[in-house]
């Protein structure tokens, strides 16, 4: 496992990355809240100051969040 590094005021606890994208990195990731671990997407830092992209990137959470069927991940937070 690689070095933890938090996010989101120590919410999150982030290790290895799975997936990577266009825009965004995916890790695995430990909800300290909640004490489980998930999936957690990252916008990329260079994209993280234009505001287009933090709008598209949320509008995909929100979008996602709706949908529930067992072959989509569930958004959470």
């Amino acid at each position: 496992m690689s070095t933890l590094f938090s996010i989101a005021e120590g919410r999150y606890l982030l290790a290895d990355v799975i997936g990577e994208g266009g825009m965004a990195t995916v890790y695995r990731g430990f909800d300290t809240r909640l004490g489980v671990w998930r999936a957690v997407k990252v916008l990329s830092p260079h994209f993280s100051a234009k505001k287009k992209l933090i709008s598209r990137f949320e509008t995909e959470a929100r979008t996602m969040a709706l949908l529930e069927h067992k072959n989509i991940v569930r958004v959470y937070d």
